[in-house]
Protein backbone atom coordinates (compact mmCIF):
# COMPACT_ATOMS: atom_id res chain seq x y z
CA UNK A 1 0.00 0.00 0.00
CA UNK A 2 1.52 3.36 -1.18
CA UNK A 3 0.92 6.80 1.32
CA UNK A 4 -1.39 8.34 -0.54
CA UNK A 5 -3.87 4.66 -0.06
CA UNK A 6 -2.59 4.91 4.14
CA UNK A 7 -3.54 9.04 4.57
CA UNK A 8 -6.94 8.54 3.24
CA UNK A 9 -7.87 5.28 5.00
CA UNK A 10 -6.75 7.06 7.73
CA UNK A 11 -8.67 10.28 6.63
CA UNK A 12 -11.31 7.94 6.49
CA UNK A 13 -10.79 5.76 9.57
CA UNK A 14 -10.72 8.59 11.37
CA UNK A 15 -14.53 10.25 10.37
CA UNK A 16 -16.23 6.83 11.12
CA UNK A 17 -14.46 6.30 14.39
CA UNK A 18 -15.35 9.92 15.09
CA UNK A 19 -18.94 9.53 14.42
CA UNK A 20 -19.01 6.16 15.70
CA UNK A 21 -17.99 8.38 18.99
CA UNK A 22 -20.50 10.94 19.00
CA UNK A 23 -22.90 10.97 21.95
CA UNK A 24 -26.43 10.03 21.10
CA UNK A 25 -25.19 8.05 18.21
CA UNK A 26 -22.22 5.92 20.01
CA UNK A 27 -23.86 2.19 20.95
CA UNK A 28 -20.23 2.89 23.38
CA UNK A 29 -22.47 5.39 25.36
CA UNK A 30 -24.66 2.11 26.06
CA UNK A 31 -21.68 0.60 27.72
CA UNK A 32 -19.79 3.37 29.20
CA UNK A 33 -22.59 3.81 31.97
CA UNK A 34 -20.01 5.18 34.97
CA UNK A 35 -17.87 8.66 34.96
CA UNK A 36 -14.33 7.05 33.89
CA UNK A 37 -16.22 5.11 30.31
CA UNK A 38 -17.85 8.63 29.38
CA UNK A 39 -14.48 10.28 29.52
CA UNK A 40 -12.88 7.65 27.56
CA UNK A 41 -15.59 7.82 25.07
CA UNK A 42 -15.57 11.65 25.14
CA UNK A 43 -11.94 11.43 24.66
CA UNK A 44 -11.49 9.60 21.57
CA UNK A 45 -14.41 11.34 19.65
CA UNK A 46 -12.66 14.83 19.99
CA UNK A 47 -9.39 13.12 19.40
CA UNK A 48 -10.73 10.88 15.84
CA UNK A 49 -12.42 14.65 15.35
CA UNK A 50 -9.32 16.84 15.49
CA UNK A 51 -7.86 13.74 13.56
CA UNK A 52 -10.25 14.18 10.79
CA UNK A 53 -9.93 18.09 10.98
CA UNK A 54 -6.26 17.70 10.83
CA UNK A 55 -6.31 15.54 7.49
CA UNK A 56 -8.85 17.23 5.95
CA UNK A 57 -6.86 19.96 5.83
CA UNK A 58 -3.60 18.45 5.16
CA UNK A 59 -5.49 16.92 2.11
CA UNK A 60 -6.74 20.21 0.95
CA UNK A 61 -3.08 21.54 1.06
CA UNK A 62 -1.37 19.06 -0.38
CA UNK A 63 -4.21 18.75 -3.71
CA UNK A 64 -4.39 22.81 -3.66
CA UNK A 65 -0.54 22.16 -5.02
CA UNK A 66 -1.47 20.57 -7.71
CA UNK A 67 -5.21 21.12 -8.66
CA UNK A 68 -8.63 22.80 -7.63
CA UNK A 69 -10.07 20.60 -4.66
CA UNK A 70 -13.76 20.13 -4.54
CA UNK A 71 -13.37 22.76 -7.42
CA UNK A 72 -12.32 25.79 -5.00
CA UNK A 73 -10.21 27.96 -7.12
CA UNK A 74 -8.76 30.35 -5.23
CA UNK A 75 -5.55 30.22 -3.95
CA UNK A 76 -5.76 26.70 -5.35
CA UNK A 77 -3.60 25.15 -8.46
CA UNK A 78 -0.47 26.71 -6.81
CA UNK A 79 1.99 24.93 -9.33
CA UNK A 80 0.03 26.09 -12.39
CA UNK A 81 -0.65 29.79 -11.29
CA UNK A 82 3.28 30.37 -10.46
CA UNK A 83 4.53 28.74 -13.32
CA UNK A 84 6.34 31.56 -14.43
CA UNK A 85 7.64 32.32 -11.10
CA UNK A 86 8.76 28.75 -10.03
CA UNK A 87 10.61 27.84 -13.40
CA UNK A 88 12.44 31.37 -12.87
CA UNK A 89 13.45 30.51 -9.61
CA UNK A 90 14.48 26.68 -10.50
CA UNK A 91 16.86 27.67 -13.26
CA UNK A 92 18.67 30.59 -10.84
CA UNK A 93 18.84 28.16 -8.04
CA UNK A 94 20.46 25.24 -10.54
CA UNK A 95 22.11 27.01 -12.60
CA UNK A 96 23.71 29.18 -10.17
CA UNK A 97 24.30 26.93 -6.55
CA UNK A 98 23.36 23.30 -7.35
CA UNK A 99 25.06 22.84 -11.00
CA UNK A 100 27.21 25.84 -10.75
CA UNK A 101 31.11 25.03 -11.85
CA UNK A 102 32.07 24.97 -8.33
CA UNK A 103 29.63 22.66 -7.00
CA UNK A 104 30.36 20.30 -10.52
CA UNK A 105 34.07 20.55 -10.60
CA UNK A 106 34.32 19.93 -6.45
CA UNK A 107 32.78 16.27 -7.47
CA UNK A 108 35.45 15.92 -10.55
CA UNK A 109 38.44 16.91 -7.47
CA UNK A 110 37.46 14.40 -5.35
CA UNK A 111 38.39 11.78 -7.98
CA UNK A 112 41.81 11.01 -8.94
CA UNK A 113 41.40 10.34 -12.45
CA UNK A 114 44.83 8.43 -12.99
CA UNK A 115 44.00 5.95 -10.05
CA UNK A 116 41.07 5.49 -12.12
CA UNK A 117 43.02 4.84 -15.20
CA UNK A 118 45.67 2.75 -13.47
CA UNK A 119 42.84 0.74 -11.67
CA UNK A 120 41.00 0.05 -15.34
CA UNK A 121 44.33 -0.96 -17.08
CA UNK A 122 45.48 -3.63 -14.50
CA UNK A 123 42.29 -4.41 -12.83
CA UNK A 124 39.90 -4.50 -15.62
CA UNK A 125 42.40 -5.89 -18.51
CA UNK A 126 42.43 -2.18 -19.72
CA UNK A 127 45.76 -3.10 -21.14
CA UNK A 128 44.54 -5.44 -23.32
CA UNK A 129 41.75 -3.96 -24.73
CA UNK A 130 44.24 -0.46 -25.25
CA UNK A 131 45.87 -2.63 -27.55
CA UNK A 132 43.51 -4.45 -29.37
CA UNK A 133 42.44 -0.58 -29.97
CA UNK A 134 45.33 0.47 -31.22
CA UNK A 135 45.50 -2.22 -33.37
CA UNK A 136 41.83 -1.81 -34.43
CA UNK A 137 42.41 1.72 -35.65
CA UNK A 138 45.96 1.63 -37.06
CA UNK A 139 44.16 -1.35 -38.73
CA UNK A 140 41.23 0.93 -39.88
CA UNK A 141 44.19 3.47 -40.98
CA UNK A 142 46.21 1.14 -42.92
CA UNK A 143 42.74 -0.16 -45.12
CA UNK A 144 42.53 2.90 -45.95
CA UNK A 145 45.62 3.90 -47.19
CA UNK A 146 47.22 2.95 -50.87
CA UNK A 147 49.79 0.92 -50.59
CA UNK A 148 50.55 0.95 -54.38
CA UNK A 149 51.05 4.92 -54.43
CA UNK A 150 52.99 4.11 -50.78
CA UNK A 151 55.28 1.72 -52.85
CA UNK A 152 55.54 4.16 -56.03
CA UNK A 153 56.61 7.21 -53.67
CA UNK A 154 59.56 4.88 -51.60
CA UNK A 155 60.87 3.17 -54.97
CA UNK A 156 62.49 5.59 -56.31
CA UNK A 157 64.45 6.43 -53.14
CA UNK A 158 65.07 2.42 -53.06
CA UNK A 159 66.43 2.13 -56.37
CA UNK A 160 69.41 5.34 -55.58
CA UNK A 161 70.24 3.01 -51.94
CA UNK A 162 69.78 -0.52 -53.62
CA UNK A 163 73.49 -0.60 -54.66
CA UNK A 164 74.48 -0.46 -51.69
CA UNK A 165 71.83 -2.95 -50.37
CA UNK A 166 71.55 -0.65 -46.95
CA UNK A 167 68.43 -1.88 -45.11
CA UNK A 168 69.05 0.86 -42.52
CA UNK A 169 69.01 3.08 -45.23
CA UNK A 170 66.00 2.01 -46.32
CA UNK A 171 64.22 2.15 -43.34
CA UNK A 172 65.15 5.67 -42.70
CA UNK A 173 64.28 6.52 -46.10
CA UNK A 174 60.87 5.20 -45.49
CA UNK A 175 60.44 7.05 -42.40
CA UNK A 176 61.42 10.48 -44.12
CA UNK A 177 58.33 9.65 -46.77
CA UNK A 178 55.83 8.98 -43.97
CA UNK A 179 56.60 11.72 -41.54
CA UNK A 180 56.62 14.27 -44.58
CA UNK A 181 54.35 17.11 -43.96
CA UNK A 182 51.90 16.74 -47.22
CA UNK A 183 51.71 12.50 -46.08
CA UNK A 184 51.54 12.93 -42.30
CA UNK A 185 48.97 15.64 -42.86
CA UNK A 186 47.14 13.11 -44.69
CA UNK A 187 47.32 10.23 -42.57
CA UNK A 188 46.71 11.85 -39.68
CA UNK A 189 43.40 13.15 -41.13
CA UNK A 190 42.57 9.29 -41.83
CA UNK A 191 43.57 8.78 -38.90
CA UNK A 192 40.65 11.30 -36.69
CA UNK A 193 38.46 9.94 -39.47
CA UNK A 194 39.06 6.25 -38.28
CA UNK A 195 38.68 7.41 -34.28
CA UNK A 196 35.57 9.22 -35.14
CA UNK A 197 34.15 5.87 -35.98
CA UNK A 198 35.98 3.69 -33.34
CA UNK A 199 34.09 6.45 -30.92
CA UNK A 200 30.58 5.72 -32.35
CA UNK A 201 31.11 2.10 -32.46
CA UNK A 202 29.05 0.17 -29.51
CA UNK A 203 32.05 -1.20 -27.64
CA UNK A 204 33.59 2.01 -27.18
CA UNK A 205 29.93 3.65 -26.52
CA UNK A 206 29.36 1.19 -23.70
CA UNK A 207 32.22 1.76 -22.04
CA UNK A 208 32.11 5.39 -21.90
CA UNK A 209 28.83 5.03 -21.06
CA UNK A 210 29.47 3.03 -17.74
CA UNK A 211 31.75 5.98 -16.76
CA UNK A 212 29.37 8.78 -17.25
CA UNK A 213 27.16 6.52 -14.59
CA UNK A 214 30.09 6.31 -12.55
CA UNK A 215 30.75 9.78 -12.19
CA UNK A 216 26.79 10.90 -12.02
CA UNK A 217 26.19 8.24 -8.92
CA UNK A 218 29.15 9.85 -7.44
CA UNK A 219 27.64 13.38 -8.19
CA UNK A 220 23.88 12.77 -6.71
CA UNK A 221 25.27 10.33 -3.40
CA UNK A 222 22.60 10.72 -1.38
CA UNK A 223 21.27 14.52 -2.60
CA UNK A 224 17.45 13.58 -3.45
CA UNK A 225 17.70 17.01 -4.63
CA UNK A 226 20.70 16.21 -7.01
CA UNK A 227 18.46 13.82 -8.33
CA UNK A 228 15.31 15.64 -8.84
CA UNK A 229 17.07 18.32 -10.32
CA UNK A 230 19.21 15.75 -12.86
CA UNK A 231 15.82 14.22 -13.84
CA UNK A 232 14.15 17.27 -14.51
CA UNK A 233 16.58 18.86 -16.71
CA UNK A 234 16.34 15.06 -18.49
CA UNK A 235 20.34 14.93 -17.90
CA UNK A 236 20.16 11.04 -18.19
CA UNK A 237 23.17 8.80 -18.65
CA UNK A 238 22.18 8.63 -22.81
CA UNK A 239 21.84 12.44 -22.55
CA UNK A 240 25.33 12.94 -21.23
CA UNK A 241 27.02 10.68 -23.62
CA UNK A 242 25.24 12.19 -25.99
CA UNK A 243 25.98 15.89 -25.39
CA UNK A 244 29.99 14.49 -24.93
CA UNK A 245 29.73 12.80 -28.32
CA UNK A 246 29.04 15.91 -29.90
CA UNK A 247 31.71 17.84 -28.41
CA UNK A 248 34.62 15.28 -29.06
CA UNK A 249 32.90 15.10 -32.41
CA UNK A 250 33.65 18.57 -33.10
CA UNK A 251 36.55 18.90 -31.44
CA UNK A 252 37.97 16.34 -33.93
CA UNK A 253 35.59 18.31 -37.06
CA UNK A 254 37.75 21.35 -35.94
CA UNK A 255 41.35 19.50 -35.90
CA UNK A 256 40.16 17.83 -39.42
CA UNK A 257 39.67 21.51 -41.12
CA UNK A 258 42.53 22.27 -39.67
CA UNK A 259 45.05 19.31 -41.88
CA UNK A 260 42.38 20.10 -44.52
CA UNK A 261 42.93 24.13 -44.48
CA UNK A 262 44.91 25.21 -47.41
CA UNK A 263 44.78 28.75 -46.67
CA UNK A 264 45.35 30.73 -43.27
CA UNK A 265 45.02 29.71 -39.73
CA UNK A 266 45.27 30.83 -36.24
CA UNK A 267 48.36 30.41 -34.56
CA UNK A 268 46.70 28.00 -31.75
CA UNK A 269 45.66 25.75 -35.15
CA UNK A 270 49.03 25.39 -36.05
CA UNK A 271 50.11 24.80 -32.71
CA UNK A 272 47.72 21.98 -32.51
CA UNK A 273 48.40 20.65 -36.03
CA UNK A 274 52.51 20.49 -35.19
CA UNK A 275 51.67 18.53 -32.02
CA UNK A 276 50.12 15.86 -33.01
CA UNK A 277 52.64 15.70 -36.27
CA UNK A 278 55.20 15.55 -33.56
CA UNK A 279 53.36 12.75 -31.99
CA UNK A 280 53.20 10.80 -35.12
CA UNK A 281 56.32 11.14 -36.24
CA UNK A 282 58.04 10.04 -33.09
CA UNK A 283 55.42 7.20 -32.82
CA UNK A 284 56.77 5.99 -36.82
CA UNK A 285 60.87 6.74 -35.55
CA UNK A 286 59.99 4.21 -32.46
CA UNK A 287 58.95 1.32 -34.68
CA UNK A 288 61.76 1.66 -37.24
CA UNK A 289 63.73 1.61 -34.66
CA UNK A 290 62.91 -2.08 -33.66
CA UNK A 291 62.20 -2.48 -37.06
CA UNK A 292 64.41 -6.14 -38.07
CA UNK A 293 66.99 -4.86 -40.99
CA UNK A 294 68.73 -7.71 -41.15
CA UNK A 295 65.65 -10.39 -42.30
CA UNK A 296 64.36 -7.09 -44.58
CA UNK A 297 67.51 -7.68 -45.81
CA UNK A 298 67.53 -10.85 -46.70
CA UNK A 299 64.64 -10.10 -48.47
CA UNK A 300 66.00 -6.92 -50.73
CA UNK A 301 68.62 -10.00 -51.76
CA UNK A 302 65.89 -12.06 -52.96
CA UNK A 303 64.04 -9.63 -54.49
CA UNK A 304 67.64 -8.94 -56.43
CA UNK A 305 67.43 -12.48 -57.41
CA UNK A 306 64.56 -13.30 -58.61
CA UNK A 307 64.57 -10.01 -60.39
CA UNK A 308 61.02 -9.17 -58.86
CA UNK A 309 60.55 -5.12 -59.50
CA UNK A 310 60.48 -3.27 -56.37
CA UNK A 311 57.49 -1.40 -56.80
CA UNK A 312 55.42 -4.62 -56.69
CA UNK A 313 57.33 -5.87 -54.11
CA UNK A 314 57.13 -3.13 -51.55
CA UNK A 315 53.15 -3.14 -52.31
CA UNK A 316 52.94 -6.66 -51.81
CA UNK A 317 54.98 -6.66 -48.62
CA UNK A 318 53.08 -3.28 -47.53
CA UNK A 319 49.64 -5.45 -48.22
CA UNK A 320 51.08 -8.67 -46.77
CA UNK A 321 52.73 -7.57 -43.28
CA UNK A 322 51.56 -4.21 -42.31
CA UNK A 323 47.81 -4.54 -43.55
CA UNK A 324 47.89 -8.41 -42.77
CA UNK A 325 45.90 -9.34 -46.00
CA UNK A 326 46.80 -12.95 -47.27
CA UNK A 327 49.61 -13.57 -49.35
CA UNK A 328 48.44 -13.51 -53.34
CA UNK A 329 51.08 -16.36 -53.88
CA UNK A 330 47.97 -18.50 -51.15
CA UNK A 331 45.36 -16.97 -53.21
CA UNK A 332 46.43 -18.18 -56.43
CA UNK A 333 46.98 -21.88 -55.51
CA UNK A 334 43.60 -21.83 -53.77
CA UNK A 335 42.06 -20.73 -57.16
CA UNK A 336 44.05 -22.98 -58.87
CA UNK A 337 42.95 -26.12 -57.11
CA UNK A 338 39.38 -25.04 -57.32
CA UNK A 339 39.63 -24.80 -61.20
CA UNK A 340 41.18 -28.48 -61.20
CA UNK A 341 38.88 -29.84 -58.53
CA UNK A 342 35.79 -28.27 -58.44
CA UNK A 343 33.57 -30.83 -56.57
CA UNK A 344 36.22 -30.73 -53.65
CA UNK A 345 34.39 -30.31 -49.95
CA UNK A 346 37.32 -30.05 -48.09
CA UNK A 347 37.16 -26.20 -46.32
CA UNK A 348 41.03 -24.74 -46.60
CA UNK A 349 41.25 -22.35 -43.39
CA UNK A 350 43.83 -19.33 -43.87
CA UNK A 351 45.97 -18.44 -40.91
CA UNK A 352 47.26 -15.21 -41.60
CA UNK A 353 50.36 -14.29 -39.63
CA UNK A 354 50.36 -11.42 -36.86
CA UNK A 355 50.78 -7.87 -38.50
CA UNK A 356 54.85 -7.31 -38.05
CA UNK A 357 54.12 -3.88 -36.29
CA UNK A 358 51.76 -5.72 -34.03
CA UNK A 359 54.34 -6.40 -31.46
CA UNK A 360 55.99 -2.82 -31.58
CA UNK A 361 52.52 -1.66 -31.09
CA UNK A 362 51.87 -3.79 -27.83
CA UNK A 363 55.76 -2.90 -26.39
CA UNK A 364 55.66 0.83 -27.21
CA UNK A 365 52.21 0.55 -24.60
CA UNK A 366 53.27 -1.33 -22.29
CA UNK A 367 56.63 0.41 -21.93
CA UNK A 368 54.35 3.62 -22.01
CA UNK A 369 51.61 2.45 -19.20
CA UNK A 370 54.28 0.92 -16.86
CA UNK A 371 56.27 4.74 -17.35
CA UNK A 372 53.11 6.03 -15.86
CA UNK A 373 51.86 3.74 -13.21
CA UNK A 374 55.71 4.52 -11.77
CA UNK A 375 55.66 7.65 -12.23
CA UNK A 376 53.27 10.07 -9.70
CA UNK A 377 54.79 13.02 -11.94
CA UNK A 378 52.86 11.55 -14.55
CA UNK A 379 49.74 10.83 -13.00
CA UNK A 380 49.92 14.16 -11.64
CA UNK A 381 50.21 15.78 -14.85
CA UNK A 382 47.40 13.39 -16.05
CA UNK A 383 44.93 14.05 -13.41
CA UNK A 384 45.80 18.12 -13.50
CA UNK A 385 44.84 17.92 -17.68
CA UNK A 386 41.42 16.13 -17.22
CA UNK A 387 40.13 18.00 -14.13
CA UNK A 388 41.63 21.08 -16.51
CA UNK A 389 39.78 19.97 -19.47
CA UNK A 390 36.25 19.31 -17.60
CA UNK A 391 36.77 22.93 -15.98
CA UNK A 392 37.15 24.02 -19.16
CA UNK A 393 34.51 22.45 -21.00
CA UNK A 394 32.29 23.73 -17.55
CA UNK A 395 33.09 27.68 -18.08
CA UNK A 396 32.81 26.97 -21.69
CA UNK A 397 29.48 25.85 -21.97
CA UNK A 398 28.01 26.71 -17.82
CA UNK A 399 25.95 29.37 -19.64
CA UNK A 400 23.70 26.91 -21.96
CA UNK A 401 22.39 25.75 -18.30
CA UNK A 402 19.82 28.12 -18.04
CA UNK A 403 18.77 27.87 -22.00
CA UNK A 404 18.79 23.88 -21.21
CA UNK A 405 16.37 24.30 -18.13
CA UNK A 406 13.81 26.84 -19.51
CA UNK A 407 13.88 24.52 -23.12
CA UNK A 408 13.02 21.09 -20.84
CA UNK A 409 10.69 22.81 -18.38
CA UNK A 410 8.52 24.46 -21.52
CA UNK A 411 8.21 21.81 -23.41
CA UNK A 412 5.93 20.71 -20.52
CA UNK A 413 2.48 21.35 -20.78
CA UNK A 414 0.31 22.63 -17.53
CA UNK A 415 -1.02 19.31 -16.96
CA UNK A 416 2.17 17.34 -18.02
CA UNK A 417 4.24 19.34 -15.19
CA UNK A 418 1.91 18.72 -12.44
CA UNK A 419 2.02 15.11 -13.07
CA UNK A 420 5.48 15.27 -13.53
CA UNK A 421 5.88 16.88 -10.25
CA UNK A 422 3.31 14.82 -8.31
CA UNK A 423 4.72 11.69 -9.30
CA UNK A 424 8.20 12.94 -7.31
CA UNK A 425 6.69 14.05 -4.62
CA UNK A 426 3.73 12.86 -3.93
CA UNK A 427 4.72 9.96 -1.92
CA UNK A 428 6.55 12.08 0.59
CA UNK A 429 3.51 14.71 0.64
CA UNK A 430 1.05 12.06 1.62
CA UNK A 431 2.72 11.76 5.17
CA UNK A 432 1.72 15.68 5.83
CA UNK A 433 -1.83 13.94 5.47
CA UNK A 434 -0.81 11.22 7.73
CA UNK A 435 1.18 13.51 10.28
CA UNK A 436 -1.69 15.98 9.79
CA UNK A 437 -4.42 12.82 11.15
CA UNK A 438 -2.30 11.81 14.31
CA UNK A 439 -1.10 15.15 15.34
CA UNK A 440 -4.69 16.25 14.90
CA UNK A 441 -5.95 13.33 17.09
CA UNK A 442 -3.07 14.02 19.73
CA UNK A 443 -3.93 17.86 19.81
CA UNK A 444 -7.61 17.03 19.96
CA UNK A 445 -7.32 14.65 22.66
CA UNK A 446 -4.94 17.18 24.79
CA UNK A 447 -7.51 19.70 24.41
CA UNK A 448 -10.21 17.65 26.05
CA UNK A 449 -8.40 16.80 28.78
CA UNK A 450 -7.55 20.40 29.65
CA UNK A 451 -11.17 21.23 29.15
CA UNK A 452 -12.32 18.43 31.33
CA UNK A 453 -9.69 19.93 34.42
CA UNK A 454 -10.92 23.16 33.62
CA UNK A 455 -14.86 22.37 33.97
CA UNK A 456 -13.62 20.17 37.40
CA UNK A 457 -12.29 23.13 39.20
CA UNK A 458 -15.07 25.06 38.31
CA UNK A 459 -17.39 23.41 39.14
CA UNK A 460 -15.63 21.62 41.73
Amino acid sequence: MDNKMKATATLAASAVLAAGTTPGLSPLINLATTSAGQFIVGLLNHGFIAATIGGMADWFAVTALFRKPLGISYRTEILKRNRGRITDAIIEFVSSDLLNTENIMETVREENTAKMLIDYLEKNHGREKLKYLARDVINELLAQTDSRAISNAITPILEDEIKNLDAEKITDAAVKVVTKDKYSRKILTILLQTGKKILQSPHMQDAIYRKITDLREAYEGDSAGRALVLSSLNLTDEKILSILNENVEKKIGDTLKIFQSKGMVDNEAVDTAKSLQETFKRFVQAAAAEFDTTNFHAQIKEILDEKIKPADYIQNWIDVNIRGETEPVILEKISREKVEDPTAGRIIELKRSEQIWYSILDNLIDEKIDEFIKSPVLQYKFDQFVKNFIAEMLEEYHGEIPNMIRERLDKFTDEELTEFVEGKVSDDLQMIRINGSVCGAAVGMMLYIVAQIIEHFISG
